[in-house]
């Protein structure tokens, strides 16, 4: 090849790789991102059968529901003499979950959809652990009868008549066996219910005894609290179950965004109700009707809107913990082949009040740690009939240490107890989820005489459950033409760069034969 040949080839081939680099690195870069943003815009939109409203409508994805119960194996020591709660965590008892929304509630317009999503869940023996079943016995703090004993707790003392009613409670329980502890199936404790005879007796009887209150007996001071009424659930047939009243059954009516007009807005839930006259953007657990705590925030976790930022919070509506959540960024991370950012539930969500003013709300009487617990727990008992019941990461994960070693047994960890997703990194498609929650309950010393030893406050855990779900396979699939167009993108990127690279090698060869050829003569 002479000597001009060289350059002129060189110069050929440098000018056309230069330029292909350059038009592949602004149609990958901006003009890819744009072309997606604004697809992604348009298709985030619940309508009726497109892509994303089939995964929103009837997810095709498996969702599974593990449960880890604790079983207390020292509870006569608890009883008797204060000793510090042992638990020995079992599980997963594994159950499928499948989850249906019914949009035929109310009448629907362009912009918002009403629904009810049914959810029903059947146990998994597959999936479970080795040498588990629904029929192992379980000892645990006994949510009622500590219910009962905090509605005492709450009565004016050195009341003769109040005295009177805690005596005739108090024995009516003792000769029925009832304690601070029972002991229960798994499948009881979760599902299928234990016997609630004795307490349903126990109300009516109460029913009885104030309506109207016996004249021969001191009188009642003013302002008593009033009893919660027994969910209908129980009352038909006389059964009481953690996630009993969950299984074939709804939580509820949600108007919803479509994000129709406002793609920022797709799938958020803008109001909430258990029937059509109580629909809400506020919630009435929490003090200040429409305080941080009480507003509805987010949507239901299964969809996502376009344009999360890694800064932003992205928000939840979860009815069991009576509140909105939210989740904050953490790192890039590779799902099923797809990449993905992990998003985890910061511990400042369960903050106290004190490092996190905004968590105020979340108190409801700061002389009661029951109803206004440290960092790393939550009293959602407000939605739950008044028991006192506690929510929390599992194992109270970045919650108050007191917590931690007021039993023994428990073992936080980060990778088995954080709640964390991770979406699409261009869509926010759902990509895996992990929800854990952990319930326990507010075991301390009251007037009831089964209560008098426990002279150390604990929230005694009863058990923990992991919601999780992962994208299916056929939807997976439907990500490839992004990674192929990256794949190409890339390779053609690295043709321009090798193009150039070589026009430039050929250029430069041009110039030092010249000046050797300068030498020469």
């Amino acid at each position: 090849m002479c000597i001009q040949s060289l350059f002129k080839n060189g110069l050929i081939v440098g000018i056309f790789g230069a330029v292909f680099t350059v038009t592949i690195a602004i149609l990958g870069w901006v003009a890819m991102p744009n072309i997606i943003a604004n697809v992604s815009k348009k298709t985030l939109v619940l309508e009726e059968n497109n892509f994303v409203w089939n995964i929103w409508y009837d997810p095709p994805y498996p969702i599974y529901t593990d449960f880890y119960i604790f079983n207390c194996t020292n509870y006569n020591d608890v009883v008797r003499n204060g000793t510090k709660p042992i638990v020995v965590e079992l599980g997963p008892y594994s159950y499928r979950e499948y989850r249906k929304k019914n949009t035929s509630v109310l009448e629907n317009s362009d912009e918002i959809v009403y629904y009810r999503e049914h959810r029903w869940y059947y146990f998994s023996q597959a999936t479970s652990g080795p040498g588990l079943s629904l029929s192992d016995v379980i000892t645990t703090v006994n949510p009622v009868y500590m219910t009962v004993s905090k509605f005492l707790d709450i009565l004016p003392v050195n009341n003769p008549a109040v005295d009177i009613v805690v005596d005739l409670i108090d024995n009516f329980l003792k000769e029925r066996n009832e304690s601070v502890f029972m002991t229960v199936t798994a499948d009881e404790l979760i599902f299928k219910g234990w016997p609630m005879d004795t307490y349903i007796e126990l109300y009516e009887r109460i029913q009885d005894i104030f309506n109207p209150w016996p004249p021969f007996f001191p009188p009642l001071p003013p302002g008593l609290p009033t009893l919660p009424e027994i969910p209908p659930s129980v009352r038909d047939d006389i059964t009481l179950g953690l996630f009993k009243a969950k299984n074939d059954s709804d939580d509820g009516i949600f108007r919803v965004n479509r994000g129709t007009f406002d793609y920022r807005a797709f799938a958020d839930i803008e109001a909430w109700g258990r029937n059509q006259e109580k629909l809400s953007p506020y919630l009435t657990f929490w003090p200040g009707e429409k305080s941080y705590c009480n507003e509805i925030q987010g949507t239901d976790g299964t969809v996502f809107p376009y344009g999360i930022d890694v800064d932003d919070k992205i928000w939840i509506y979860q009815t069991d913990l009576c509140r909105s959540i939210y989740v904050v960024y953490e790192q890039h991370e590779t799902y099923a082949d797809l990449p993905g950012r992990r998003f985890n539930l910061p511990k400042s969500v369960l903050e106290n009040r004190t490092n996190a003013p905004e968590n105020e709300c979340f108190c409801l009487d700061e002389e009661d740690e029951g109803v206004c617990p440290n960092t790393g727990a939550l009293f959602i008992g407000a939605c739950y009939g008044g028991a006192p019941l506690i929510g929390s990461n599992p194992h109270f994960y970045n919650g108050d240490p007191r917590y931690v070693n007021g039993v023994e047994g428990l073992n936080p960890n980060q990778s088995k107890h954080e709640t964390y997703l991770i979406l699409e990194e261009r869509t926010n498609t759902l990509l895996y989820a992990s929800k854990r929650v952990q319930l326990s309950i507010d075991v301390r010393k009251t007037r009831l005489s089964d209560t008098l030893n426990l002279t150390t406050r604990v929230f005694l855990p009863m058990l923990w459950y992991e919601e999780n779900a992962q994208i299916d396979e056929g939807t997976a699939k439907e990500f490839n033409v992004f990674i192929i167009l990256t794949a190409v993108m890339w390779t053609l990127f690295a043709i321009g760069l090798i193009l150039t690279v070589v026009g430039v090698f050929l250029i430069g060869l041009h110039f030092h034969k010249e000046k050797k050829l300068q030498k020469v003569y």
